[in-house]
């Protein structure tokens, strides 16, 4: 289910905002990303590092030359890369996922109550990446 949702092409746009939106304003320019732009950014990111989400909205807006990045589909790209790359694990039968999402979000994002992944899980990648640099 995850999988095809990642899968799914998403066409990236910038829109020009007639309203103050979260923490983008009025006039500015919003970029909607995509799962694949999500999931590109946090592969590359450098092990043992770490990035936070206003991070990696800020670098995907330079990226396509807008003042800022939607947070809402953010948020739910960010979901869908991450299950998508849980759903990789069980269907191959790994032993953690390929998407090293744990550079950038931890146990205490609020995205983690909707994960299918346990807190506990999370904190156990992000340790077993520093012990094995």
């Amino acid at each position: 289910m995850w999988i095809a949702k990642f899968n799914k092409p998403y066409k990236e746009k910038i829109k020009k905002l007639t309203f103050n939106f979260a923490d983008i304003k009025k006039g500015e320019t919003m970029l909607v990303s995509s799962p694949s732009s999500i999931a590109k950014y946090i592969h590359k990111i450098p092990k043992g590092k770490k990035k936070t989400v206003i991070e990696m909205r800020e670098a995907l807006a330079k990226k396509a030359k807008a003042n800022k990045t939607c947070p809402v589909s953010t948020g739910i790209f960010l979901r869908i890369a991450i299950e998508a790359s849980l759903e990789e694990q069980i269907k191959n039968k790994t032993k953690k996922p390929k998407l090293p999402f744990w550079r950038i979000i931890d146990e205490k994002s609020p995205i983690v109550k909707k994960l299918s992944i346990s807190k506990k899980l999370l904190k156990a990648y992000k340790n077993q990446e520093f012990i094995n640099e």
